[in-house]
């Protein structure tokens, strides 16, 4: 597939199939992946692949955990964003919140809770940062998930990132015995689009560069 095509034509699948994706693929697409730049070529992502029957256990826990503490999909922000992002937040949930009630489900519940069983997909990959790095590395693994989301694309895959997974890193860490010293930052769902679901057919739409770009001549 051409590079420009996979970039255009991406998007964020919320309905995968329950079908395997093979170890060798994955393996595949974390080595093309790892061809993301890093400060001083420092590399410092850590994944955690999680596949088959322990993706369904993890997921299990973590809407356990959801039921008990109800922890929601939020803007991540230190004071109010100004209204331009709010109203992009606001078409994304009118474009996609039919879709969703067509399935007959709930928009919000469906958002929350399929982001914690990472939307039906086989596999996910977990992204961890060591706490010895600065907060200014997160950027490196922000690089990283763009690289594994287009390599991805790029081997016939689907993928979604998810952000809510943040609020339950306790549980993670928990469940998968991994060190408190690791920081998860993303989660990134793998796997196979269900094309019967009315939800896949939604893709967001992107302001131009007239939205974000100040030149400086």
């Amino acid at each position: 597939m051409d590079l420009l095509d996979t970039l255009r034509g991406r998007r964020s699948v919320r309905a995968f199939r329950d079908e395997p994706i093979s170890r060798q693929l994955l393996e595949q697409v974390l080595l093309d992946a790892s061809h993301a730049p890093s400060a001083i070529n420092m590399q410092p992502w850590e994944v955690h692949m999680v596949v088959g029957e322990e993706r369904k256990r993890l997921s299990r826990r973590l809407l356990r955990a959801f039921g008990e503490r109800s922890l929601t999909c939020a803007p991540a922000s230190t004071r109010p964003l100004a209204d331009k992002f709010m109203a992009r937040a606001r078409e994304c949930a009118d474009l996609m919140g039919p879709l969703i009630q067509q399935m007959g489900y709930d928009f919000k519940g469906y958002v929350n809770e399929g982001s914690l069983g990472f939307y039906g997909a086989p596999a996910v990959a977990l992204l961890f940062l060591d706490d010895s790095f600065g907060p200014e590395r997160m950027t490196d693994i922000g690089l990283f998930a763009g690289y594994l989301i287009l390599a991805a694309a790029g081997h016939g895959l689907a993928s979604c990132p998810i952000g809510l997974v943040k609020a339950y890193e306790d549980e993670i860490k928990d469940h998968l015995n991994i060190p408190e010293s690791k920081i998860l930052l993303l989660a990134v769902a793998l796997g196979f689009p269900d094309p019967t679901a009315a939800v896949n057919e939604f893709k967001s739409p992107r302001v131009g560069p007239q939205e974000f770009v100040r030149w400086v001549d």
